[in-house]
């Protein structure tokens, strides 16, 4: 009797999808390869073939959502640089990519482990933050500012972009407008432009 199986295309990905999923429907504690096998519908060692332990399947999981999100704003950065309206097209990139899989901003901000470096000089750290940071900083060359303002701008402006991020992420924050309708405006309330 042939026994009938579920293929999977791209397994590694799967359990990478579920065990984000899992996290934030459970949190961190809950999370093992096993867990993960049984929400993927493979056997318990299947996962052992992709990740040696949980630490393994979190730092995949971690880099899964970096790596899209780095190519989002690199596309972003590629596209609109030379315009005059950038910033606001990188913040709503930013945005939008988070409204768009929720499950990523609460596992990336909430469970994960990014570092954040707010100091005014390109360095090391999350990729995506370091982009986001070499933009502003760029636009900012053109002003007299101080270093201390320009680290100023590089905090607020980010404070901004990932607030409104949390926000239009947050489960039970509604907004009758729709958020895509509304991000630009929300972007350029403050009168900001560098």
């Amino acid at each position: 009797m042939k026994q009938n199986t579920y293929h999977h295309k791209n397994l590694k990905n799967e359990l990478i999808e579920k065990g984000i999923e899992i996290v934030n429907e459970c949190g961190l504690e809950q999370l093992s390869l096993r867990k993960v096998a049984l929400a993927c519908n493979v056997s318990h060692a299947a996962p052992y073939s992709h990740f040696a332990n949980k630490e393994e399947l979190l730092l995949a999981m971690q880099l899964h959502i970096t790596d899209q999100f780095t190519g989002t704003l690199e596309k972003t950065i590629s596209k609109y640089e030379d315009q005059p309206d950038f910033m606001v097209k990188f913040g709503i990139a930013y945005i939008t990519f988070f409204m768009n899989k929720p499950q990523y901003f609460h596992f990336l901000f909430g469970q994960g482990s990014p570092e954040v470096d707010l100091g005014p000089e390109a360095g090391e750290g999350y990729k995506p933050f370091q982009i986001y940071k070499e933009q502003v900083l760029k636009r900012l060359e053109r002003t007299d500012l101080t270093l201390e303002k320009k680290q100023d701008c590089v905090i607020a402006l980010f404070a901004y972009v990932h607030g409104l991020t949390a926000l239009v992420t947050m489960p039970n924050a509604k907004y009758n407008l729709g958020w895509e309708n509304k991000l630009e405006d929300l972007i350029t309330t403050l009168g900001v432009s560098i």
